[in-house]
């Protein structure tokens, strides 16, 4: 319907011009018809029109009068009244209006059609212009308006009905068009992403592009990529559950048989014999990162970690408590310079966790290097915020590892690590309202930024006037 309503427009826009043409049409003829009239009427003369009678053509046109109208002689050239032939008939009474269709504009003959829609009975039209036998006379036509005002009507009746028809088979034809190449390949395409919706992982389901080049086939195509990519990770989605719930089962048993295991390997140690001696200690080592991973992929298969218990702590005391745990097997060198008197405001548990993990993570990483390296922290304060800086001097991230950091099970840049810390570590800053960032990594060391809040009360009011 809007391809109808836009011919409707066009048309009504050319409507006043074409009945203008149709009314200038009119006029020219009947003085046409006027000048063989003319020819037909009169006796040949110097003025170069010849002829008889013809009263069928005069009623045919509805001619009132006709008129030769010539220019006075050289020795009259004064007189502005040109002479004036009377060939049919004289002026009839009544109003009459002078048209010469010859020098209108289309201004004058819009202005002459709405003239003539409103023109009162009984009115006459002086139609003047030159004949085609002789362009140096005019020639004049009186004619009832009457005629042309009906003749008009008709063809005013004759044009709405064809732009309305017109309008009509074209607007038909563009919804036919827009039905068969739009409307029904986007009803296709959203019934699919209905479909899609209700079952994503079912592959029976999936949507096969038409092949289309336009941008419906682009749509087309990029629906069914993806829907491809949204099924490929609802099932590993699914198979990652299915594996961490397989894994975790088999970390939870492995946890008590490996803690079983140690248990001999301290035992062992006391045995006189000195290889067993020597190897012991290994052996322990190896047990409680065994034990260490176990734990760490239980605690990862978690549906959560429980919401914090927020208390009032020293930084350095846990800075302190953290190193202490996490340097008990590597020799490597730890310092810090927070204040004894710097509190903050978050769970002691996650802290720890946090800064166990980071620590360990640095250490090992200048062990690996096999380099002598050291640990240290500072702070800046900001406000309500600090951040706690961990920084390592070991050889630094590599940029596989830094693009996957926090991905579980891909974050490790250690060999045998499980890549489960920091992404441990992260969730459990977020759930204090902080966040972890690496700040810089390179060959001369790395940069973890431990962002924690100070105050607790003071940042859920600012968010909650925000």
């Amino acid at each position: 319907m809007i391809g109808a309503g836009f011919i409707l427009l066009t048309e009504a826009l050319l409507f006043v011009p074409t009945m203008a043409n149709y009314r200038d049409d009119w006029l020219m003829n009947r003085l046409r018809t006027a000048e063989m009239v003319a020819l037909t009427s009169a006796n040949p003369r110097r003025d170069g029109l010849v002829g008889g009678q013809s009263s069928e053509l005069i009623r045919a046109a509805d001619i009132q009068s006709i008129a030769i109208l010539q220019n006075p002689p050289a020795q009259d050239a004064a007189a502005q009244t040109p002479l004036r032939l009377e060939i049919v008939g004289a002026p009839p009474r009544g109003p009459i209006i002078r048209v010469e269709p010859e020098i209108q504009t289309i201004g004058t003959s819009i202005l002459g059609v709405l003239a003539t829609y409103t023109a009162p009975h009984g009115r006459y039209l002086r139609i003047i212009g030159r004949p085609q036998t002789n362009a140096a006379i005019r020639l004049e036509a009186i004619v009832a308006e009457a005629p042309l005002k009906e003749a008009l009507l008709h063809k005013t009746w004759q044009v709405l009905f064809s732009i309305l028809a017109l309008s009509l088979t074209i607007g038909a034809l563009i919804y036919a068009a827009l039905i068969d190449g739009f409307i029904r390949p986007m009803r296709k395409l959203t019934h699919a992403i209905a479909r899609f919706s209700v079952a994503p992982t079912d592959a029976s389901r999936a949507f096969v592009p038409t092949g289309r080049s336009d941008e419906i086939g682009q749509a087309e195509v990029a629906f069914s990529s993806m829907q491809e990519a949204v099924r490929s990770a609802f099932l590993q989605k699914d198979r990652l559950a299915q594996l961490g719930l397989a894994v975790s089962k088999i970390a939870h048993d492995l946890r008590h048989s490996l803690g079983a295991a140690h248990l001999v390997s301290e035992r062992l140690s006391s045995v006189d014999d000195p290889v067993v001696r020597a190897t012991a200690p290994r052996l322990e080592r190896a047990l409680q990162r065994a034990i260490n991973l176990a734990q760490s992929t239980l605690s990862f298969g978690k549906a959560q970690e429980r919401p914090p218990e927020i208390e009032l702590i020293y930084l350095s005391d846990a800075l302190d408590e953290a190193a202490d745990e996490a340097l008990t097997e590597y020799k490597v060198s730890w310092s810090h310079d927070v204040a004894n008197d710097l509190e903050v405001e978050i769970d002691a548990e996650h802290l720890h966790r946090i800064l166990t993990n980071l620590i360990r993570n640095a250490a090992q990483a200048i062990i690996a290097s096999g380099q002598a390296g050291s640990v240290r922290a500072s702070v800046k304060v900001k406000h309500s915020q600090i951040d706690l800086h961990i920084i390592d001097t070991g050889p630094g991230l590599p940029k596989r590892v830094q693009e996957h950091l926090f991905t579980p099970f891909a974050g490790s840049g250690l060999k045998g690590g499980a890549g489960l810390g920091l992404a441990i570590s992260l969730e459990l800053a977020r759930l204090n309202g902080g966040d972890i960032i690496l700040n810089d990594t390179g060959p001369k060391g790395t940069d973890f930024i431990v962002r924690l809040v100070r105050d607790q009360e003071e940042v859920a009011n600012s968010k909650y006037m925000a």
